[in-house]
């Protein structure tokens, strides 16, 4: 018979998405990605409360494989990652994101017709129910950004795309390879059940 392990299944509770400027300080060291508590670099600016329905959700996408002379071997093709999240808040750190600018001393923006060109460092969290999460820190650039449509009583939201770019700062250790990101998934220290006995 087929044993399952509920405690593994994925079910969302909450989480946190922050940016940084592209800066090798920004970075967090492979050994505290797992910390509890976890302390952010202090250029990291959080992006506040995310959409109910508008989570973090991943995209995986390869390009078309190469396929040879002989039936059935192939090469993937080049592929990317990215994010997709909407945002609720407007606040300063979510306009600088998605408009590449601060307001001025008048709290004006002089709008660009173009996305933000600049690669940022994220962070994203997802916390799960029964105490694992997912972390996930690497460099990425706003590649879509779509304003929800205003209607009464609901939440106007913006939903920003962010690639995930293959980058020096996340350089696979032994390997010279560039990666978009790193991962940790598990059970912070301070959620971990203690052992029979202790």
């Amino acid at each position: 018979m087929q044993e399952y392990n509920l405690s593994a299944v994925a079910v969302p509770i909450g989480g946190l998405v922050a940016v940084a400027p592209y800066a090798a300080e920004n970075v967090l060291a492979d050994t505290e990605m797992g910390e509890t508590p976890l302390t952010l670099p202090a250029a990291y600016e959080m992006l506040g409360l995310v959409k109910q329905d508008g989570a973090p959700q991943h995209q995986r996408e390869s390009g078309d494989a190469i396929e040879f002379w002989q039936k059935g071997p192939k090469l993937p093709g080049e592929g990317t990652r990215a994010v997709q999240v909407n945002l609720a808040e407007n606040t300063p750190a979510v306009l600088k994101l998605t408009e590449g600018k601060t307001p001025d001393a008048n709290g004006i923006i002089y709008v660009d017709s173009n996305l933000p060109d600049a690669k940022v460092l994220m962070f994203l969290a997802e916390k799960f129910k029964g105490g694992a999460e997912d972390r996930y820190n690497g460099a990425a650039q706003v590649t879509a950004i779509e304003v929800d449509q205003g209607t009464r009583g609901e939440v106007r939201g913006r939903s920003v795309t962010l690639t995930w770019t293959e980058d020096p700062l996340f350089r696979e250790p032994g390997t010279g390879i560039d990666s978009p990101f790193k991962m940790w998934h598990g059970r912070p220290a301070a959620t971990v059940p203690p052992a029979s006995g202790e």
